[in-house]
This record gives C-alpha cells, structure tokens and sequence, in this order.
C-alpha cells in the first residue's frame, strides 16, 4: 500500500527522473508525482499533512519555489536529490531551512540516489541507475564510472535508450506508470509492455526529423534554431539539428497556450560554453527561468522575449 506520509516529487519526463521515483517507490513506498517544470510549482503547492516526509528529484530548484519549500518544512522533512547547477546560494539556503542536500552536477540524479542507498536497494537495483546515467549522458561521471563496470556496457546501454526514446514519445500518466511499476520489479526496458514498440516508433520519426530539419532550420553564428515541427519533444529535435545541420549548437522551441514558449538547447561534446549556465542567465534577463547541464539545458520564458532570447544566446557563444 503506498505510504500517506512520504511523498516524491521527480522529474517525470525523462528516464533519470522516473528512475529516481523507482528508487523512492522501492526505498519508501512512496507517492508519487511526476512532474514538469512547469508543473513544479503546483505539486509544491499541493503538499498537505499528513505528508511528514518530502524528497524531490532531478529537479532544479529556483528562488521563487523558496517560499513553498519553508512552507513544507513547517510539517514535513525534505530532501533534494539532484545534479543542475543551481542558482548561487540556493542549496545553501535550503541547507540553513534544514533540507537535506544530495547534489553533484557530476553524476545524474539517479545514480547519485542510488549511491546514498546503494546497500538498501542492492546490486540489482543498480542497473536502473546504470541506465539513468546512459539515458541522460551522465556515464562519464565519477559514480557513473565505477557503476558502468558492474554491468554489460552494451546490454545496459541499449535498455537505456529504448527506455529513453519510449519515454520521450509518451509523457502520459497512462505510460508512464506502468514503466515505474515495471521497473520497481526491476524488470527489462524492453519487456515492459509498449516500452519496445513506442521506442521503436520513437527512432523513426527521429529519421523524419533529420532528412526535415535542413528545410526549416535558421543559422545564427554557430547555432542553428527552428520552431519543432509538427509538436514533436524540442529537447528530441535540439539535438538532432546539432547532426543535421553540422552546427554546434542547435535550439528548438514551442510556443504554448498560456503565452510562453518553452526551449532546448543541445551542444556538441567538447565545447569550453556552458549551455546550463547561459541559459539560465539570459533567460532570467528577458524574464524567464531556466538552466540545466554543460550541453543539455532549457528555459520557459514570454514569447515577446523570443527574438532577444536567440539573438543573446548566439552572440555569447
């Protein structure tokens, strides 16, 4: 029976975030919310007693959230469990709220709760976190490295992706709870019913997008953008313009109902810019949010910010 009191607030649109709810639900029998960053501030928002026991995973946490996490720890404990890099002095600041802090941008956040539990949850447990750190290009990091070990590379990595692709084509309630059930009995990616279908039709249509982006992609300086294409994930299509078009930098966006239009933005291996910390700064400055890693990273800002927010970015790569 899932617990009334120890509640997960994760990142509930890639694998790293549902991984990390996986671990929750195994560790604690934890409720669970999936969410987008769009949706974090309400599912804060939502946290009542008899909630006593809070952990939030793979989200970057901003300073207008503060406000509903004092609010939280007035009932409730709290844990961060994450690898953005944050805004200065907000893990501080959480750390004086007494909010336990697990944060390394080395390593994604699967791996890093993972490597807090390891014992708890076991060897077998840690294949999930092996694909969490394939699915989001975190096999480089210091845990990650020692993990991969443990695991054939290859099986590992191919698990990762199918179960990344599938998750990047179905966002729904209705998909993703089964994979988090099937994952909590540490099942296969690809036995977990229409993981292998929804990941296979997920490929192809990354094939469509390659051979339509020349067509509809704008360069700017050694970036290149595009509005996505027939509503298919920016993230998906940002890095397919960086193979399509041979630039370094590639950025999609989509303009939403509420006025906003939330972007992604991709880079190259091997470049000195930091997309994470770029983003977040110019997207603070047209009166948005964002953020993220050194070649992966998205804002939500005003769609009148549109223009400047591109043009800002080219001119400070």
């Amino acid at each position: 029976m899932t617990s009334t009191t120890t509640l997960c607030i994760s990142h509930g649109e890639d694998a790293d975030g549902l991984i990390c709810a996986t671990y929750m639900r195994l560790l604690k029998d934890a409720a669970l919310i999936l969410a987008t960053y769009d949706e974090l501030i309400d599912a804060l928002k939502s946290v009542r007693p008899p909630v006593e026991e809070v952990y939030i995973c793979d989200m970057n946490l901003r300073k207008d959230l503060i406000g509903e996490i004092e609010r939280i720890r007035g009932f409730a404990s709290m844990t961060l469990v994450d690898h953005h890099p944050t805004q200065e002095g907000i893990l501080e600041q959480l750390r004086e709220m007494g909010v336990t802090v697990i944060h390394d941008t080395r390593d994604c956040a699967s791996v890093l709760l993972y490597d807090r539990y390891r014992e708890e949850l076991g060897r077998d447990a840690g294949r999930l976190a092996a694909y969490g750190a394939w699915a989001d290009q975190f096999e480089d990091g210091p845990i990650a490295t020692g993990l991969l070990r443990e695991y054939d590379r290859q099986f590992t990595q191919l698990e990762a992706l199918m179960l990344a692709y599938a998750l990047t084509r179905d966002q729904t309630p209705e998909f993703r709870g089964p994979i988090v059930e099937g994952l909590s009995g540490l099942d296969y990616p690809h036995r977990i019913s229409g993981v292998y279908e929804t990941a296979l039709a997920h490929l192809e249509e990354m094939a469509e997008i390659v051979e339509v982006l020349p067509k509809i992609c704008e360069r700017l300086n050694v970036m290149a953008y595009c509005e996505t294409p027939d509503g298919k994930p920016i993230g998906t299509v940002a890095g397919l313009i960086v193979d399509a078009i041979g630039t370094k930098v590639g950025l999609c966006y989509v303009v939403k109902d509420d006025g906003r239009v939330n972007i992604s933005l991709r880079s190259r291996r091997g470049l000195d810019y930091h997309l994470g910390e770029i983003t977040r700064e110019i997207a603070e400055r047209v009166g948005g949010f964002g953020g993220g890693h050194k070649r992966a990273s998205g804002a939500s800002i005003p769609h009148s910010s549109l223009d400047q927010f591109i043009q800002g970015f080219a001119d400070r790569l």
